[in-house]
């Protein structure tokens, strides 16, 4: 018993070194990409500056060389207002991906600042000793993704930058190229400028405000919502519907054999041998078309998940695996009428495509036509082979079941292969693969 509880002590420092080994090894390799992410900042600010100076070279060799170059001023002129439009828009790109990679050193600092607590808070060393030492931060939360006293100053830059060519640019389209030659003072210049319709101005406005609001709207998402999941998954078969009731209620009716709901714990059901369904079993009830279309939901699942997605603010990503009916099925005439059903509530339903479609009623005409456009294509679509464009009828009848129940949702997958792989190389489609 001794040997055996020294042995497990020796395991437990063995492992607790090798997690100060990683950490050590995780702080050094984030620091060098924190430091490596800043650097590559400093580079693209100066390479945009380089950028920037490019339509005002243009600019001063057209007004210049005005005299020499005659009819090719105009050309010239327009040329470089539509290269001073692209690189406004260009540097608005720019500024974006340099926000992100300021926000990738945030994030890298933070790190560093966690592991650096971690070797702080388990120091031999008095508070004193460590106020003493303490210099850099020890905060996961800092430093703070929207920078008011540093990063915003690169970002107004960019703003001011991109927003002067964007005017110069509109400007130049909207004002005759011979009023443009003859400037020969700030005064002129600040006098047409002032001829301009508002618009102009509105537009290069909002197009500075831009960048601002994009700064503090790609702060919020890394603050809140990066690397964070705000994603409900839910399974149907048993969690809003009463698929076990329902199962041993056909099961009676199709095949005559009694079963009691709460005995079923395993599914396929025919796995577990005690209760007496088979494979058989199973397959004339899943193969039964009202089994999909009469499914009755549970009562409060509905309200549920109306609190989860209003209150909590949660999506809700429904999920459910149902390789239904059969290839047998599928091969033999009785598919049509999983086709026709799939396709008659289809229309029925509150859905987007069928909510327009019912418009059109008034105008017979084109009611005849857009039904029969709509018909055609979920037919192809369901004897198609090719896998991206497949739809089964079952996929449908989902869609219009939870629909017609009230059940609100923001994504549905129905699920397509093994639903236990979660290699993303294999053709599936399970919530293992998706990512919310």
């Amino acid at each position: 018993m001794k040997k055996s509880r020294e042995h497990k002590l020796k395991a437990f420092e063995t492992d607790r070194q090798d997690f100060k080994d990683y950490l050590l090894k995780e702080y050094e390799n984030i620091a060098e990409a924190h430091f490596r992410t800043n650097e590559a900042i400093s580079s693209f600010f100066r390479y945009y500056l380089i950028i920037m100076a490019i339509p005002v070279t243009i600019y001063s060799a057209i007004i210049g060389l005005s005299p020499e170059i005659g009819d090719y001023v105009v050309p010239l002129t327009l040329l470089s207002a539509l290269i001073s439009l692209i690189i406004a828009v260009i540097g608005f790109c720019v500024l974006f991906y340099i926000i992100n990679l300021r926000m990738d050193a945030i994030l890298y600092a933070r790190n560093v600042n966690a592991i650096r607590k971690y070797f702080y808070d388990k120091a031999p060393m008095d508070l004193a000793a460590r106020l003493q030492f303490r210099v850099l931060p020890q905060t996961p939360s800092l430093p703070a993704y929207f920078e008011w006293h540093y990063f915003i100053w690169v970002v107004i830059s960019f703003a001011i930058f991109n927003s002067i060519y964007m005017f110069s640019g509109l400007a130049i389209f909207s004002i005759p190229i011979t009023d443009i030659l003859q400037l020969t003072s700030l005064n002129e210049i600040f006098n047409l400028i002032g001829k301009l319709s508002p618009l102009f101005i509105g537009w290069t406005l909002l197009f500075f405000i831009l960048h601002i609001g994009g700064y503090r709207w790609i702060a919020h998402h890394r603050e809140h919502t990066y690397l964070k999941s705000f994603t409900l998954g839910i399974d149907i078969d048993g969690v809003i519907n009463e698929h076990r009731d329902h199962f041993c209620d056909l099961l009676y009716t199709l095949v005559g054999k009694q079963l009691c709901p709460e005995k079923i714990t395993t599914i396929p059901i025919h796995d577990d041998p005690a209760l007496g369904v088979s494979r058989k079993d199973e397959k004339c009830v899943f193969n039964y078309l009202n089994y999909w279309i009469d499914m009755p939901p549970i009562r409060s699942a509905r309200d549920n998940i109306v609190k989860l997605r209003n209150m909590l603010g949660l999506k809700i990503h429904i999920f459910t695996h149902r390789p239904w009916p059969s290839k047998e099925v599928r091969e033999s005439q009785k598919y049509e009428e999983w086709m026709n059903k799939a396709i008659k509530m289809y229309k029925k339903s509150n859905i987007i495509i069928p909510r327009l479609l019912s418009k059109l009623k008034r105008n017979k005409y084109s009611y005849k036509i857009v039904d029969r456009i709509i018909n055609q294509m979920l037919i192809l679509r369901m004897r198609t082979n090719v896998r991206r464009l497949r739809l089964d009828p079952l996929d449908l009848i989902t869609k219009c079941w939870l629909q017609s129940k009230g059940f609100q949702y923001d994504e549905l997958t129905i699920e397509k292969g093994s639903e236990d792989i979660s290699d993303p190389q294999g053709k599936v489609r399970n919530r293992f693969y998706i990512r919310p």
